[in-house]
């Protein structure tokens, strides 16, 4: 005859392998009932991730364009100065080329009759 002690380790073992088949079902079904929450997660840190890179660009760009038109102020500001500077530059201009000037800002309203003084320019006329 079988020991007992044998079928007291055979239950205790039956109803481990019970409790450990239990277990890990419950582990894949929640694992299974999670899954789409974890993806959801993981695409909203995918956008946010997208939305800061972009964020930087968007800085980076915008720094690039002040530091631009820093650069074109100052050097505007330095050649004002020189052209104030010199030697012709409070001398009459030449008739000819007052009237090429004044073509030139006629033709400059008639392609973009919104920039300043344009239409002023009209009224004058």
């Amino acid at each position: 005859m079988i020991p007992r002690w044998w079928i007291a380790v055979a239950a205790v073992l039956t109803l481990l392998a019970a409790f450990t088949v239990a277990y890990w079902s419950g582990r894949r079904e929640g694992a299974a009932r999670e899954r789409p929450k974890t993806e959801a997660a993981s695409a909203q840190a995918a956008v946010a991730g997208l939305e800061a890179q972009g964020a930087r660009d968007s800085l980076q760009r915008v720094e690039v364009v002040v530091r631009q038109r820093e650069a074109a102020a100052q050097s505007v500001a330095r050649v004002t100065h020189k052209a104030l500077l010199s030697e012709d530059a409070h001398a009459p201009l030449d008739a000819e080329r007052a009237a090429r000037l004044r073509a030139a800002d006629r033709e400059l309203c008639l392609a973009a009759p919104e920039l300043a003084g344009c239409a002023a320019d009209r009224n004058a006329r």
